[in-house]
C-alpha cells in the first residue's frame, strides 16, 4: 500500500477515534458537549501541547544519544508508535545509516508512513510486524531501542528475538516508565539472554554476553 493511502487511512482512523465518542456521548447518554470541533480539539491538540512542553525534540535526541544511537547504525524503533523518536534517530544515523520503525499497530504505521512521504526521508523503513517475528536478518541491527512500550510485550520471546537481530556487540536500550523497576529488571533476567551493562534514571541498556 502506498504511503499517499497510508495516510488518509490514519486520518480516517484518528477521526473516528474521536468521533466516534462523541456521538455516543451526545446522542445515547445525552451529555451535554460542546460542539464536535471544540471537542475534537480539545482531544488531540491538548495532548498535542503537552507533549510539547514535556518532550520536546531536544529531549528526546538527548534520550537517543543517551541510548547509544550513533552516526552510520543501523537501528530498530521497537513499538515506535506515532515516530516520536523515529525521526529525530534518522537524522542521528544519517544517510549511512538505517532506521526500522517497527509497530503492530495499523494507525501508528500509518501515521509514520505519512511522516516519512512528506518529509522525504530515505533511510526509513516502516514495518508492519510483530516484535516477536520482526523478519529482519540475524545479527544486522547495532541498537535496539524501546521506548516506554517494553510493557506491552514484555517477555522471552521479544528478547530472543532481539538477540537474533542484534550483532554480537550491539545494545538493546530501553526506556521504560510503566513497569515497576524489580518487575522490569526480573523479566530481563529471567530470560538469561541480556546482561545489564549501564542504567541512567529509567533508561537501561543491555549487552548480548561476550563469546568466548
Amino acid at each position: 500500500m502506498e504511503a499517499r493511502q497510508w495516510f488518509w487511512i490514519g486520518i480516517a482512523a484518528l477521526l473516528a477515534v474521536g468521533i466516534i465518542p462523541y456521538l455516543i456521548l451526545k446522542y445515547v447518554c445525552h451529555k451535554p458537549l460542546a460542539s464536535i470541533w471544540n471537542y475534537l480539539f480539545c482531544i488531540y491538540f491538548f495532548w498535542f501541547w503537552l507533549f510539547a512542553i514535556y518532550e520536546t525534540p531536544g529531549i528526546r535526541r538527548r534520550r537517543l544519544i543517551n541510548a547509544g544511537v550513533k552516526e552510520g547504525q543501523a537501528i530498530v524503533d521497537l513499538g515506535c508508535g506515532i515516530g516520536r523518536f523515529v525521526f529525530l534517530a534518522s537524522r542521528i544515523v544519517g544517510p549511512e545509516g538505517k532506521v526500522y520503525a517497527l509497530d503492530i499497530h495499523p494507525l501508528h504505521i500509518a501515521i509514520v508512513a505519512a511522516r516519512k512521504a512528506l518529509g522525504g526521508y530515505k533511510n526509513i523503513s516502516i514495518m508492519y510486524a510483530d516484535c516477536h517475528d520482526t523478519g529482519l536478518p540475524d545479527k544486522v541491527i547495532d541498537l535496539v531501542f524501546i521506548n516506554d512500550a517494553f510493557h506491552e510485550f514484555a517477555d522471552k520471546d521479544t528478547l530472543k528475538e532481539v538477540a537474533r537481530i542484534l550483532k554480537t556487540d550491539g545494545i538493546l536500550a530501553i526506556d521504560e516508565h510503566e513497569m515497576k523497576e524489580a518487575k522490569f529488571l526480573s523479566i530481563v533476567e529471567s530470560a538469561s539472554i541480556f546482561t545489564l551493562i549501564e542504567k541512567e534514571k529509567r533508561l537501561y541498556k543491555f549487552r548480548l554476553p561476550r563469546e568466548g
